[in-house]
């Protein structure tokens, strides 16, 4: 089926968005889609996660742990609002909908149906306390019951209950447009979770959702959501779309919701980062980045969402050429978050003191409470705070190793593992020690992780250092093997991790000529080891940070930040074709402060 949606003129009217065949096309292809089979099987002709996997046949390593991520995710909200439904804000429902609609399906796939039919009961709970303060859920209550329900009676099925009696539920082809634009909208925020490998997917059904119903703000929120998650993943990381800003503005003139502002805040602060030629521009981003953030904190006690106020004032605070004082705001909104106890806004905080007023004791204070609820990179900073007091006699190793044992999926553990490693090797100088635990992060061969060892870049070190690590490894057990004042065991347990390594090599040289697109040239030019130095004190260099090509971008590290360390690469081939359709028109280049009028502020710069 051919579409001609297209994506123009976003923030001065939502309708340009999608014109052409648009909702017509999409009902006629639920027609298509939605035939009932002989035999029920909650699956063909339904809208739901298992329908979703089976019919887009996504497949292949997952660059992240989306049941853990999505489990945590769910625990901090629930840390911060409790268990009771009824008391929920609305954006929290809708956020703890689509958490469950993962977790759930993710146990399927884990063959926990027990575990999933109890996450259908939480959802469940979701429904049932939907009420006048909900609007938007009430209006697409049709489709939450559909995917719902119909995800139960697969389980139903699944697990031979027969005696059980399933809810009455609306058919899609029966639904308004309202609530079949809710069914791409939830499909949209499935996928998202999934990453890159699912972007298209994502995106496609925004661009669906948005075309049945295109004056419902969260569309475009979820839509500038997969655009920025794709900007910075393939893009260059400070870079915007103007796809991206007008699809978040949008949002925030449609909606005038907090979570919203936060986004375009975010966005807007990635956008300062490119205005360095142009300070008054930058001055100018920022400034409409903190009136959006001042109005979050006047009209919020929710300390989630000050969470990610003070997360976005922290960054904004650390640009120097920007010269409002937000020092007061900072510190007032410390005061009334240090109240909370959860464990996650103390992370944020702890943030703060770390990078930002280089305050260890009192970020190690605040970080060991995100540490406490197993915040996985608070956690390796909390680490790090101890480091920074006293790099002699942190525990830095062992606290390490600790963590290997709470976060099991290979992602989270290469990077563990190469932080060991290059602590021991390079900080430490100590191969030996290293030795024990090279085989099992050689062990690890998801692409992402592979991509990660090769721009690893070290945290406990007096100069942050991006290197090859897998070069760093090859190097010094190549002269290690030469060392004559080696005792005979470390000489075979030299040679023994050499052996591993070696093959190794050979799997990563090829997985390097099968997924170009992620490794690209940088790494066969000169197989030395390619070490760059910055200081943990004085920070990223900015001169290196200009952008090179939008193509090219896909090869650059990120993002050098001291707080801002973890990256990851795509572990499926993105298409550079991702965001186009019929008008053969790519997404358009990012916006550097001299683009037209798109919302109020950006008059002329």
């Amino acid at each position: 089926m051919e579409e001609k949606l297209v994506y123009t003129n976003m923030a001065n009217n939502s309708k340009d968005l999608l014109v052409n065949d648009s909702s017509t096309t999409i009902c006629h292809e639920f027609k298509k889609i939605n035939f009932l089979p002989s035999t029920v099987n909650f699956v063909d002709g339904y809208e739901n996660p298992v329908a979703w996997q089976k019919r887009f046949k996504v497949c292949g390593d997952q660059s992240k742990d989306v049941l853990f991520d999505n489990l945590d995710m769910k625990a901090i909200t629930q840390g911060q609002y409790g268990i009771q439904h009824d008391t929920y804000p609305e954006f929290i429902k809708w956020k703890l909908f689509g958490y469950n609609i993962v977790i759930c399906y993710e146990y399927i796939a884990e063959g926990k149906e027990t575990k999933a039919l109890n996450i259908i009961s939480e959802i469940e709970s979701i429904l049932s306390s939907i009420g006048n303060n909900d609007p938007f859920l009430k209006s697409i209550r049709i489709a939450l019951n559909h995917i719902t329900f119909s995800m139960k009676g697969y389980l139903f099925q699944l697990c031979s209950i027969k005696n059980m009696v399933l809810e009455h539920f609306i058919m899609p082809n029966n639904m308004n447009n309202v609530n079949k634009a809710g069914l791409f909208g939830i499909q949209t925020l499935f996928f998202y979770e999934y990453g890159l490998p699912c972007a298209q997917i994502a995106k496609d059904s925004a661009l669906k959702a948005l075309s049945l119903n295109g004056t419902e703000a969260e569309w475009y929120f979820l839509m500038a959501r997969v655009l920025t998650h794709w900007q910075r993943t393939c893009g260059n990381y400070f870079e915007c779309s103007e796809q991206e800003i007008k699809a978040s503005e949008m949002a925030v003139k449609l909606g005038n919701k907090d979570h919203h502002k936060l986004h375009l805040i975010h966005i807007y602060h990635r956008m300062s980062k490119n205005m360095n030629k142009n300070k008054n521009a930058k001055n100018q981003i920022l400034e409409e980045a903190l009136k959006l953030l001042i109005e979050v904190i006047d009209s919020t006690k929710d300390f989630l969402l000050l969470k990610n106020c003070l997360l976005s004032l922290s960054k904004i605070s650390q640009n120097k050429e920007y010269n409002n004082d937000i020092t007061i705001i900072l510190e007032q909104l410390i005061d009334a978050l240090e109240d909370s106890d959860n464990g996650y806004v103390h992370g944020a905080i702890g943030n703060y003191f770390l990078f930002n007023k280089k305050d260890y004791l009192k970020a190690n204070f605040h970080l060991k409470k995100a540490y406490d609820v197993k915040s996985f990179g608070c956690s390796i900073d909390y680490i790090y705070t101890f480091f920074k007091i006293n790099a002699k006699t942190a525990p830095v190793e062992q606290m390490l190793v600790d963590l290997l044992k709470n976060f099991t999926h290979p992602v989270h553990q290469e990077k563990l593992l190469s932080q060991i490693i290059s602590y021991l090797i390079l900080t430490k100088n100590d191969l030996i020690s290293a030795l024990k635990y090279i085989p099992t992060l050689l062990n690890i061969k998801n692409v992402t992780c592979v991509y990660s060892l090769m721009t690893h870049r070290t945290k406990f070190s007096n100069y942050n250092q991006e290197v090859n690590l897998l070069d760093v490894m090859s190097e010094k057990l190549s002269l290690a093997l030469k060392n004559t004042t080696l005792s005979t065991d470390d000489q075979k347990k030299v040679t023994e991790v050499m052996n591993i390594l070696e093959p190794y090599k050979l799997y990563v040289s090829n997985l390097m000529k099968n997924k170009e697109h992620i490794f690209g040239d940088k790494f066969t030019n000169d197989s030395k080891v390619k070490t760059v130095q910055y200081s943990n004190e004085t920070g990223r260099n900015k001169d290196s940070w200009t952008h090179y090509n939008y193509k090219q971008a896909v090869n650059s590290v990120k993002n050098k930040e001291e707080g801002n360390w973890r990256t990851l690469k795509p572990d499926s081939t993105p298409k550079t074709t991702i965001f186009m359709r019929n008008n053969q028109t790519q997404i358009k280049k990012p916006w550097y402060g001299n683009q037209e009028k798109s919302y109020e502020f950006r008059k002329k710069i």
